[in-house]
């Protein structure tokens, strides 16, 4: 795992970052990402926002995946699969933003972002995906005054990530413990070094392991003990771990909902069974409802626990930026 290491090189060097006029409208951006996909990057940034609306925090979740799964599965949005976004990155553009229920509102990814990569691409293309989106998104952030804004990056096209990064203060990097998320981890390492060497102002806020099974404690610890001596004492990962939930993570995809609201809608589920199969104790000729109807997460109140570290995490991924604010003033 010490491939990982480059992660912190640029704080321990004390790199300067090139301060513009969105500098500070941009200072609760945060991008998630890792190189590798599956390590939970999208459903992080599906529960953290529903945690920390949930809490009366103002919220913008950026879907910069071209495969759109967050704005699209995730939030159960129909939206206008990345056009707004591609504008932003190619043209400078506002940035369009849908409303859900849950308080978070959302600018939608999709295959449309493609279109900004190619014109980006174009020989003596003068196209800054980086300026532009730091001036689109710097705007939107000034106006509304969001409290956190989390962008979702894909392991796909560096230049995407490259300009969520310029556009950033902060990084989580999500990983499951195998060689190809570690390597993954490695190949996000060096798009940092090479942000912060360009000047940006992102900082590494923490790597977050996740699907690990929460029964295994020895493990778990010392996975994590390892990752934090390896990233160092600047890079030191989150306490909290998300665990291996195939219930809660089936149900909330299918519903187009956080981790809470499945725990919430199980529960009700559960207790409306139990009402119906006393009742059915009483006439043994009825039938319940249908496998069709039933909730994954019911059996094994698996949505509960699910939901318990998204809030946990959330909780210390707060606390963990306005210490670091605190630390810069």
């Amino acid at each position: 795992m010490s491939r990982v290491s480059s992660l912190v090189l640029p704080m321990m060097r004390g790199n300067c970052c090139v301060m513009d006029e969105w500098t500070t409208s941009l200072r609760r951006v945060v991008t998630v990402a890792n190189r590798k996909g599956g390590v939970l990057k999208s459903s992080l940034c599906r529960n953290v926002a529903a945690v920390a609306a949930g809490s009366g925090y103002r919220v913008l979740v950026v879907d910069g995946d071209p495969q759109g799964n967050l704005s699209e599965i995730d939030f159960a949005i129909d939206g206008d699969r990345g056009r707004s976004l591609a504008m932003a990155l190619q043209y400078g553009t506002p940035l369009t933003t849908v409303a859900t229920d849950g308080g978070v509102d959302v600018v939608c990814g999709g295959a449309e972002l493609q279109g900004a990569l190619g014109a980006a691409s174009m020989p003596g293309s003068e196209v800054s995906l980086e300026g532009n989106l730091r001036a689109s998104l710097g705007v939107l952030c000034a106006e509304r005054g969001y409290d956190l804004v989390l962008i979702d990056s894909g392991p796909g096209d560096t230049r995407l990530l490259d300009a969520y990064l310029r556009s950033s203060r902060w990084l989580i990097v999500p990983t499951i413990s195998d060689e190809a998320s570690f390597a993954g981890v490695d190949k996000m390492g060096a798009r940092y070094v090479s942000a912060k060497q360009a000047g940006a102002d992102v900082e590494f806020l923490g790597a977050v392991l996740t699907k690990v099974n929460h029964l295994a404690t020895a493990r778990n610890k010392a996975i994590r003990d390892e990752l934090a001596e390896t990233l160092g004492e600047a890079a030191q990962p989150f306490e909290v771990m998300i665990r291996y939930s195939d219930a809660g993570s089936i149900d909330a995809r299918r519903h187009g909902m956080s981790a809470r609201d499945v725990a919430t809608e199980a529960l009700s589920q559960r207790k409306s069974r139990l009402a119906e199969l006393r009742e059915r104790a009483r006439d043994a000729s009825r039938r319940g409802r249908s496998d069709q109807d039933a909730w994954w997460s019911n059996s094994k109140n698996a949505g509960a626990g699910l939901a318990a570290d998204y809030e946990d995490l959330t909780r210390e991924i707060l606390t963990r930026i306005s210490a670091r604010e605190a630390a810069h003033v």
